[in-house]
């Protein structure tokens, strides 16, 4: 999803290229992650040393924290993306409102799997200028919510596409409030979030 070649904000210095490469920054990131959700400090130094790596060897990838930060992004939404789309084929074989439930989960889940991780990310990410990221996650995001809606037979080519910006962008906000209000996302959250999304799909 994110590549060399992609036009994105704050994009690495260097991307890996070998399995030893890859595991350094996948190192990198998940020191980063730790301690945004310890509330520690998260300066270069400070991941350097909780990925236990040097600071020049972090410097050869990222132009400085902001930079890591927008690597976590990148690295934890096209998680959120790629669950998605994963569940796309059972939701495709499902009722309508059993396969907006299993897309929902999936959301879900992947933006609940480490909640206090997203929620200081959101923070973060909120003062730095990641449009042209998020962008790209959005166009992926669509682009499986447009396949539903066309296999379940309630909108086609721009209508599908424009009916899948409108419902991720509400279930994203949807989420995005259930979670900061628990932190987890009940049963009986995940029914109130369906049963919106589908009086939207209904109401078209």
């Amino acid at each position: 999803m994110f590549t060399e070649n992609s036009d994105l904000a704050l994009a690495p210095r260097k991307w890996p290229c070998q399995a030893r490469s890859r595991a350094t920054v996948d190192a990198i990131l998940e020191a980063t992650a730790l301690l945004l959700e310890e509330g520690k400090s998260c300066s270069t130094n400070a991941i350097a040393e909780r990925a236990g790596v040097g600071i020049a060897t972090l410097y050869q990838y990222f132009d400085g924290r902001d930079g890591v930060i927008a690597a976590l992004s990148r690295q934890v939404r096209a998680r959120l993306a790629h669950t998605v789309t994963s569940a796309l084929e059972t939701a495709c074989d499902q009722s309508l409102r059993e396969g907006v439930r299993s897309l929902v989960l999936a959301a879900v889940q992947a933006d609940t799997e480490r909640p206090l991780l997203a929620a200081r990310l959101d923070e973060i990410e909120a003062k730095l200028p990641l449009e042209t990221n998020h962008r790209q996650i959005m166009i992926e995001l669509c682009s499986a919510v447009a396949a539903f809606l066309e296999r379940q037979n309630v909108a086609y080519g721009v209508k599908a596409e424009a009916l899948a910006a409108d419902l991720c962008t509400i279930a994203g906000a949807l989420i995005d409030a259930a979670r900061e209000r628990s932190g987890t996302i009940e049963v009986d959250q995940l029914a109130r979030i369906t049963g919106q999304l589908l009086a939207i799909i209904h109401a078209e």
